[in-house]
């Protein structure tokens, strides 16, 4: 039971898929939208996060669905390409979404008070005035644990996207960090149209 457990957390998508990995992602969307819009925190882009000008409630669906949307088109029109079996669209949009669920815990921890003060830090000032803001120390130590989750959300897309394209090899590590990396400078095209 605990190894079946180790494996749900490292590659879930040996158990889930669809329409029902769609429906728990996008679960996980409004749930992250919310903890986002509470702590003031937006995603910039797939790779990037920190405060931003519009605090609207539109702007942190907007980027949620952009990060979701980007990286998911961009696995399946590779897919479509690069892959000999047929890649049905639900698949794809349903694991990349669940694969995003590990985004909630680090939303959560930019709800802490360190994190709220590292945000308000005007960072324009010498190292040693920076290193004496209060908190500083301890908001950089949580955003290296909150990193964490954002590897394992990366982990997961990775997965995501070997079992809803039916890749390996060369074509998969090509066509992932073609999307992470281009989905992310797409993503923060789009998303810098919000503000």
């Amino acid at each position: 039971m605990k190894r079946q457990w180790l494996n749900f957390l490292v590659n879930p998508f040996e158990w889930i898929a669809g329409g029902q990995a769609l429906g728990w992602g996008l679960l996980g969307m409004v749930v992250s939208t919310v903890i986002c819009y509470l702590s003031g925190w937006h995603y910039h882009g797939l790779l990037h996060f920190g405060p931003a000008p519009n605090p609207a409630w539109w702007c942190y669906a907007v980027e949620h669905l952009v990060v979701w949307i980007v990286p998911a088109v961009l696995f399946y029109l590779g897919g479509l390409i690069l892959s000999r079996s047929r890649i049905r669209v639900i698949d794809v949009l349903g694991t990349v979404a669940f694969a995003q669920l590990p985004f909630i815990f680090m939303n959560l921890f930019n709800m802490l008070p360190p994190m709220q003060n590292l945000a308000k830090i005007d960072m324009n000032v010498p190292p040693m005035e920076l290193m004496a803001q209060p908190g500083f120390l301890v908001g950089i130590w949580l955003s290296l644990i909150g990193m964490i989750f954002l590897v394992w959300a990366l982990v997961w897309m990775f997965k995501a996207l070997k079992v809803s394209c039916n890749l390996k090899g060369y074509p998969l590590g090509i066509l992932y960090c073609v999307a992470v990396f281009g989905g992310d400078i797409l993503c923060r095209y789009l998303i810098g149209l919000c503000y």
